[in-house]
């Protein structure tokens, strides 16, 4: 994907501020890059084989942490003067908030992996894959968002639209998860929670995606001030 980034303000012509905006694309960069292990964790639920999934879990634990230290360089930016202050502000709110993405998407892994000798229905794994690929459109929407929000594109709010759809998918299939658990006298009570819990979690990923978008809004008004 092409970042147009340069373009958001004339402030950007200092050193640390393009500094940024370039730890802003790695951490864009860090988070597309989870989509490929977090459908590979779907897949392989679906197979039963939780050996592959640990591997996945760990792929995406690593590139969690990697997140998390270019969000560290970019907060320490911040407060050695880039940017307004204003603006610097919202800025770290938004790292914050595309930390929190990758955060839910580790805690989805991580958490799939306690359903080893659990009973998953079938139909369960299956909503899980269609909430993990609702969840890839949300992040993949987030980065076309981030970009419009840096090149200035008139398409921002177009796109925000579709990454609230997600969210909005991902919290209907969430209820159809509820629907099969609490329903099946077959699963038991530890179960009902885990399996809940893994979908509750899946919905968190487009929370935390319409956040993210709630905090480009406000970045784009002040842009606009």
């Amino acid at each position: 994907m092409k970042f147009n980034w340069l373009r958001i303000l004339p402030i950007f012509g200092r050193d640390m501020e393009k500094e940024t905006v370039e730890l802003f694309k790695a951490m864009i960069n860090e988070i597309l890059s989870v989509r490929q292990p977090f459908t590979e964790v779907g897949k392989a639920l679906k197979k039963g084989d939780f050996k592959k999934i640990k591997q996945h879990a760990a792929v995406i634990n690593e590139k969690e942490h990697n997140c998390d230290k270019i969000r560290r360089h970019i907060s320490q930016n911040m407060y050695s003067g880039a940017f307004m202050p204003v603006m610097r502000t919202r800025l770290y709110d938004l790292t914050d908030g595309i930390d929190d993405v990758i955060d839910r998407v580790q805690d989805v892994a991580d958490r799939i992996i306690y359903l080893e000798h659990k009973k998953v229905p079938a139909k369960v794994a299956d909503l899980y894959i269609k909430m993990i690929d609702e969840g890839c459109v949300a992040i993949t929407e987030l980065s076309v968002i981030i970009n419009d929000l840096f090149s200035g594109s008139p398409e921002l709010m177009h796109e925000v639209k579709k990454a609230n759809m997600a969210e909005h998918n991902l919290d209907m299939l969430k209820k159809d998860v509820l629907d099969i658990v609490l329903f099946d006298k077959k699963i038991d009570a530890v179960s009902v929670w885990l399996l809940f819990n893994v979908a509750k979690l899946l919905s968190e990923v487009g929370d935390a995606v319409e956040g993210c978008c709630d905090d480009v809004a406000i970045l784009r008004l002040l842009r606009q001030a």
